[in-house]
């Protein structure tokens, strides 16, 4: 078996074995409004869900040089959506990836509908089973200065869940909800190849408490 020194390694082969080890992640597509008002659109691997009261999800952003449209449009006015991806949507979420020429949109260039959101300015993606709509709470510098990262700690204020993949009482079905992941080097997991199993909550043996 391989064993590893991070420390020891070059910020490639460490980029390489985190994406590597940390698998399946769910993929952040977020929209962000420039100050002009057009839309950028991006997506981040590195996220996931932090707290219930307030609602907060967490987003990685690498450092970049210029700073990523994404990070500077948050900054500036604290407000973005945050979608996760649904089938169909590989092709266009990586395209999104990409480095676009000032003045473009991700989302006129991919031929993309969005609609308007409730509470913030940026508009949600029509296609997109769960979207959740965000204020930025704070962000945090993490890493080696030009190689590190921003921790982006956003606080959901509304969240958006499509007819298709809600339970009776709304909430997302984990038996209907499929989503696009992130896996190592370029790959992912494909939104229809997922097998759910419900597995109940174990329960102590009786007379015995549950130490903390």
């Amino acid at each position: 078996m391989p064993v590893f020194d991070p420390a020891a390694l070059t910020h490639v082969e460490r980029y390489r074995l985190s994406i590597g080890t940390v698998v399946p992640r769910p993929i952040a597509w977020i929209t962000t409004c420039e100050i002009d008002g057009q839309v950028n659109l991006a997506p981040f691997s590195f996220f996931t869900g932090v707290c219930a009261s307030p609602l907060t999800i967490v987003v990685s952003i690498a450092e970049r040089e210029p700073i990523k449209d994404t990070l500077r449009n948050l900054q500036r006015s604290g407000e973005a959506v945050v979608h996760l991806v649904p089938p169909g949507a590989l092709a266009a979420m990586s395209a999104s990836s990409a480095e676009f020429s000032p003045g473009l949109s991700e989302i006129t260039e991919l031929g993309l509908d969005v609609v308007p959101s409730l509470a913030v300015r940026p508009p949600r993606l029509a296609l997109a089973d769960i979207a959740l709509e965000c204020q930025l709470a704070s962000t945090t510098a993490v890493g080696e200065a030009g190689r590190g990262t921003s921790l982006v700690l956003l606080t959901v204020v509304r969240v958006h869940v499509a007819d298709s993949v809600a339970d009776a009482d709304g909430f997302p079905d984990p038996h209907r909800l499929r989503t696009v992941a992130r896996l190592g080097g370029s790959s992912y997991l494909d939104a229809t190849q997922w097998d759910v199993v419900d597995v109940p909550r174990a329960k102590p043996p009786i007379g015995k408490g549950v130490r903390g």
